[in-house]
């Protein structure tokens, strides 16, 4: 690379950097904790600091780590890890961690100071995910289709949304395209750099989130199909400058399966402190295996469990928390375009990725889809490194009955974007206007899109369902109501002078802690359950847009806010929250 386009591409990756820093930054001080984040930061920090893995063991704790890493430096953050002593690990994970979760986050200590220092470690990881992606996108296309891309990714709804949360979506989507990015960079030539970048960033993966498993067979795939091409394996290794034969390819290709799985199996032992326990306590630790209920639903993977942890191959907080996270994705209520189910449907994430993803990428991964068979002769060299990938975690995530967020598919975002990538380069290469044009056009209504939503990326459908004021017709929970307006409802009351009102919260965040007086109705957080009162009325009622359409209330219950649906809000907070004024119980708007 020449020293003006070096310039060039640094100046690119700053003014991006600068630009998604504060996109993200400006919108999640505006909202309040998502459902999963209290428990996110604890276990980090719990993790960091103490070296106790007790919290929520169904994902492996690097991200959560990370992004605990700020909370070290403050003196004050208090949390009390010997009260888990006492428990009974069964009664811990049914219940009693989440009240622990909610207690440090909100009672012991200031909850938002340190939900934002956390979430801020997770946005660099999508300023990482934008330099990755653009150097992808620049080797393939050229400088400008790369920019343009990025551009794209700057602006994805779905992808801001989950760059500003403590959870570990966003974090393994990063690990798995950085995976995939080096271990194409390493079929191209062998190299320390390449090398190096393939095993850091699969090993990351492997210890961020269990769905990065599926990395080993795709890579495994990729390896045995460069071992088939014909061509040298060009290397900068030694003084050696290419692996000839299949043979001799075949054995590197080996020798990199066995690197990553032993870098990853110390990885594992390393992230967890090098212990077999969770914790310092020697009589304290899980065992999932040995629930009649989890051997009956997963009896293979459940005996497979009981002999890794007999032997102790692995971490105890590791291989039971792998099968208490299989179990539970085997069956959870879901909802979808007014239909109910417990078993899912095998098109949720199809469907969900068509109506959560801006039009003009759409239109563009169709573009990039039809390029690619038509140049299917450049599928082993470069096109099977995206597709593989993405349909890959699209497929997998279609068996699972784990229907409840598009975030579950998030890993394949970024090949959109890079698939996307190959018909900007093509429009951007033509010399003919109208192409330009059209390239010109699919920008555009990317960014109207994006102005539409912002800053509620979380709650983004696109205009094929009518915006996301229409959204909770088709989709709830994390695809657009997972707790985040809380903050905005507090802002509303403030606003129009309402000193109490009754909420029916789907949430973890406490409304206590932002001041709103309230009276708990059914659906609240978890910790109000002895606080549900009937309705102070005639006031304001707020209700949660997912509980407005009953997904986990019973069957005999899930029609108590039915009627809602049909009355007119006096306000909609952040596409989430609709707030009604009720006359009576069971009233209309006057």
């Amino acid at each position: 690379m020449s020293v003006p386009e070096r310039w060039r591409s640094t100046t690119t990756l700053l003014i991006f950097a600068a630009v998604f820093i504060t996109l993200t930054v400006s919108s999640y001080t505006r909202e309040s904790a998502t459902w999963d984040e209290p428990q996110h930061v604890v276990t980090g920090y719990s993790a960091l600091r103490f070296h106790d893995y007790r919290t929520d063991p169904e994902h492996p704790p690097f991200i959560r780590m990370w992004a605990a890493l700020p909370l070290l430096a403050m003196d004050n953050v208090k949390v009390d890890l010997q009260r888990i002593d006492a428990v009974d690990p069964v009664v811990w994970a049914g219940g009693d961690q989440f009240f622990f979760c909610h207690e440090m986050l909100y009672v012991a200590n200031d909850a938002d100071h340190l939900l934002y220092q956390a979430r801020f470690m997770v946005v660099l990881l999508g300023v990482l995910l934008g330099v990755l992606l653009f150097c992808w996108t620049r080797e393939l296309f050229g400088f400008w289709p790369a920019m343009i891309v990025l551009g794209l990714y700057t602006i994805e709804p779905n992808l801001l949304a989950h760059a500003r949360l403590v959870t570990t979506d966003f974090g393994v989507t990063c690990f798995i395209f950085g995976t995939l990015y080096f271990l194409w960079r390493t079929t191209r030539r062998l190299t320390p750099a390449n090398v190096g970048g393939l095993l850091g960033f699969f090993v990351l993966a492997q210890i961020s989130k269990f769905s990065a498993l599926l990395l080993g067979p795709i890579v495994l795939a990729l390896l045995l199909a460069r071992v088939c091409q014909k061509a040298p394996w060009p290397a900068s290794l030694g003084r050696r400058a290419a692996v000839d034969g299949r043979l001799q390819k075949l054995a590197v290709a080996l020798g990199f399966v066995v690197a990553l799985a032993l870098a990853t199996w110390v990885a594992i032992w390393a992230v967890y402190d090098f212990r077999y326990l969770p914790s310092d306590t020697p009589a304290w630790r899980w065992s999932f295996h040995e629930d009649p209920g989890i051997l009956q639903r997963t009896p293979l993977l459940t005996k497979a469990v009981t002999w890794i942890d007999e032997h102790q191959l692995l971490p105890n907080a590791y291989s039971e928390g792998f099968l208490l996270g299989q179990v539970k994705a085997q069956k959870r209520s879901g909802f979808l375009a007014g239909s109910y189910s417990i078993n899912g449907w095998w098109y949720f994430f199809p469907l969900a990725f068509l109506i959560k993803t801006p039009i003009s990428l759409i239109l563009l991964l169709l573009a990039g889809l039809v390029l690619a068979a038509v140049r299917w002769r450049r599928f082993l060299d470069q096109n099977i490194y995206v597709l593989l990938p993405l349909f890959t975690f699209l497929a997998t995530a279609m068996m699972m009955k784990l229907n409840i967020g598009v975030r579950h598919i998030l890993p394949i975002q970024p090949f959109v974007l890079l698939l996307a990538g190959t018909a900007i380069a093509e429009l951007y290469a033509s010399h003919r206007r109208p192409f330009r044009l059209l390239l010109g056009a699919a920008c555009l209504v990317a960014v109207v899109e994006f102005a539409l939503i912002c800053p509620h990326y979380l709650a983004f459908f696109n205009q094929f369902v009518g915006g996301p004021r229409n959204g909770h017709n088709y989709l709830v929970d994390s695809n657009l109501d997972w707790g985040q307006d809380l903050k905005g409802l507090k802002g509303w009351m403030d606003g129009h002078g309402v000193s109490h009102i009754n909420l029916s919260y789907f949430g973890t965040a406490d409304p206590a802690y932002y001041n709103i007086d309230c009276t708990y109705l059914p659906g609240g957080p978890f910790f109000t359950d002895r606080l549900v009162k009937s309705p102070d009325l005639p006031g304001y009622v707020a209700v949660s847009v997912t509980n407005l359409r009953g997904v986990y209330f019973a069957e005999s219950s899930r029609l108590i806010y039915h009627k809602l649906l049909l009355a007119k809000p006096v306000a909609i907070i952040g596409y989430s929250i609709y707030v009604y004024r009720l006359q009576a119980p069971g009233g209309s708007r006057p």
